[in-house]
C-alpha cells in the first residue's frame, strides 16, 4: 500500500484509516520511523512483552491487548506436529 500523507498545522502526519486498518493500530498506539537522508519507514511499535508470573502453579502472561486464543493455538501445534509424525 502506498500513501501521500499531509501535515497538519502541528507538523504531525495522520495515517490513513486504510493503514491503521491493514497493521491493526488504535489511536494511542506507538510507532517506529527509520529515517535517513531521503526515506522515512513508519512500523508499528511491538508491544513490550513482560515477564510471566507463577500463580497457584500456573504461568500468567501480562495482557497485551492482543486477542489470542490458545487453546486453539496449541490445538494447532498438537495437530501440525501429528501430521507430521503420520506415515505416508
Amino acid at each position: 500500500m502506498n500513501a501521500t500523507l499531509s501535515l497538519d498545522e502541528a507538523g504531525r502526519l495522520v495515517l490513513p484509516i486504510n493503514a491503521l486498518r491493514l497493521f491493526g493500530m488504535k489511536p494511542g498506539d506507538q510507532v517506529r520511523a527509520d529515517v535517513s537522508p531521503n526515506r522515512i519507514d513508519i512500523c508499528p511499535e511491538p508491544p513490550v512483552v513482560s515477564e510471566g508470573v507463577i500463580e497457584s502453579g500456573v504461568l500468567v502472561m501480562a495482557r497485551q491487548g492482543i486477542p489470542m486464543d490458545a487453546a486453539a493455538a496449541v490445538r494447532a501445534d498438537r495437530d501440525a506436529l501429528a501430521e507430521r509424525s503420520l506415515p505416508r
